[in-house]
């Protein structure tokens, strides 16, 4: 099966989908959404409140139909910045549908987060929560291009440049007769996201309405044993997993519960509460239901898969997490991309690999190269993914695409991977964050992955500090698990009983109160970086 998807050392996923004639993402939304009948959507966790399928429609089209009426035309950027809400896909949605282009501020941006993000997509309407209006109003109405406001809490506002999400959602158009934009086959930009910025300044990726209907067309999780199981988000939707896991859900009929915040005790009572099937979460959320004492309250037992993506799971942490919950029937992880419209590769229900990301998925081209050389590398060679094919984006807003693309085409992602004689792959970790050590690279997953295995420890990240004899010294940032006594030397002792002897936390251990990390769960490198610099210590070389 696998020696037909590679060809002369490039791997092929599945590039067979229906693409509609219209080509609006939009549409392609509400046409499946039609084929949901009266199923329940999306339902807030924390307040109870609900949307029907049938409801969400009529909601997308009267917002569409107004957004239109407010003077939304084709390839004008619209923005949301709020936390999860039930109106956030409506709007989405809606945007797509009118010919209007979506992306998505995180509602806990800073003043100079959202004003980076505002300046590389320059949005003429945005939909705002009352608790973001109130924090940014000052700053949002300092922006020239924003023409309006559309507001989702009926809030104190003053001035014309505001309107109330209610006032175009009550207004009533007949689905029947409502037709969104033809595009006419021609492909163009629907949506844009923002990369993480693990490394430095978020970067706005151009997603395309074909790369989105692809994605939607991508095996979903879970479908296989049942459509009835329901699913717990917690990642927000500004962020990409949140998006596409988001839309794929909707896509496929399933019942969704959001929460607005993580905090442990509510995200467990919610499992209990609607017999939560299957979870979408990061890594560090898998290691919480490993050490949780809160979960011994609960009833979590209708929860058989969990969907894992963000970055890699340590394998003995998916060993511990059965032992505890043996009717958990599968951890399925995923590699995944911004630039890949979500999934480059990922585990199904069935045969998956211990350690592995699972194959390609379908719209994605892949071949794994050595970064120096560009020589196309073959079964258990790591070296850098790169990707091409229908679900990859169309390049980065303001940057030419030979910056990132190689002369071929593909998208070069600065990840480190290998695939096995089945095509499944797996990830080392990524170029840039690689730590070097005399002349051995040292991926800070791996000693991640073996930190969280100590009793003692909660969170971990690591770096490398900068040393003029060696490089770089592998450093642990850790927090200890409530009441935990333990002291750096205990870790870095347990540390260098496990690894190989480049691999020691030869920097030391840092305790620490939290890790920083993404919303979507991945360790922020560079703040990591950051910290160093404000910490002096003696190296555990030299204790």
């Amino acid at each position: 099966m696998f020696a037909e998807q590679i060809q002369n050392g490039i791997i092929y996923g599945d590039q067979n989908f229906f693409v509609p004639p219209h080509l609006n993402f939009g549409a392609f939304v509400l046409e499946k959404i039609l084929e949901h009948n009266d199923r329940v959507a999306l339902i807030n966790g924390e307040t109870e409140e609900q949307i029907t399928y049938p409801k969400m429609v009529q909601k997308i089209v009267n917002i569409a139909s107004s957004l239109t009426d407010l003077g939304v035309e084709i390839g004008d950027v619209v923005a949301i910045a709020s936390e999860n809400r039930l109106e956030y896909f409506v709007s989405s949605i809606a945007v797509y549908c009118c010919g209007g282009i979506s992306t998505f501020f995180n509602n806990a941006y800073t003043k100079n987060e959202l004003t980076h993000a505002i300046d590389i997509s320059k949005p003429k309407f945005m939909f705002v929560s009352g608790e973001v209006f109130k924090r940014h109003s000052e700053t949002l109405r300092s922006i020239n291009f924003i023409k309006k406001i559309v507001l989702y809490d009926d809030i104190e506002s003053s001035g014309n440049d505001c309107i109330r999400y209610r006032e175009l959602s009550e207004r009533y158009v007949d689905i029947n007769t409502y037709k969104p934009i033809d595009y006419k086959g021609k492909n163009g930009t629907c949506m844009i996201l923002y990369t993480s910025g693990t490394t430095g300044l978020a970067k706005g990726a151009k997603i395309t309405h074909l790369n989105l209907i692809v994605a939607c067309q991508q095996p979903h999780f879970g479908s296989s044993l049942s459509r009835e199981l329901t699913s717990l988000f917690i990642a927000p939707w500004s962020s990409t997993m949140g998006q596409i896991c988001g839309l794929q859900d909707i896509v496929h009929g399933i019942r969704t519960v959001f929460l607005t915040k993580y905090e442990e005790r509510l995200y467990i009572k919610t499992i209990e509460k609607y017999k939560v099937g299957y979870l979408t979460m990061p890594p560090p959320l898998v290691v919480m239901l490993c050490k949780s004492s809160i979960v011994n309250e609960y009833d979590i037992s209708s929860v058989e898969i969990l969907f894992v993506g963000g970055a890699p799971t340590n394998p003995k942490t998916i060993t511990q997490l059965k032992t505890r919950y043996p009717h958990i029937k599968h951890l399925l992880q995923a590699y995944g991309a911004t630039e890949a419209t979500g999934s480059v590769c990922r585990e199904m229900e069935v045969a998956p690999k211990e350690g592995s990301v699972g194959p390609i998925v379908p719209g994605i081209i892949i071949k794994v190269v050595d970064p120096e050389t560009n020589k196309v590398l073959g079964v258990g060679e790591p070296g850098e993914v790169r990707m091409s094919g229908p679900a990859v984006f169309d390049g980065y807003i303001g940057k030419d695409k030979k910056d990132d693309f190689d002369e071929a085409g593909f998208y070069k992602t600065g990840d480190i991977a290998y695939y096995d004689k089945d095509g499944y792959f797996y990830i080392v970790d990524r170029i840039k964050e690689i730590i070097k050590y005399k002349a051995w690279q040292v991926p800070p997953s791996e000693l991640e992955g073996i930190l969280l295995q100590h009793p003692a420890v909660k969170e971990a990240g690591v770096t490398g500090t900068p040393d003029l004899l060696a490089g770089e010294l592998p450093t642990a940032f850790v927090v200890k698990q409530q009441g935990a006594i333990v002291t750096e030397k205990e870790i870095v002792d347990y540390i260098s009983d496990k690894v190989a002897p480049w691999k020691r936390l030869r920097g030391g251990v840092i305790f620490v109160d939290e890790v920083p990390k993404t919303p979507s769960g991945k360790i922020l490198r560079r703040k990591l970086k950051a910290l160093l610099q404000s910490v002096q210590k003696i190296p555990a070389s030299k204790l």
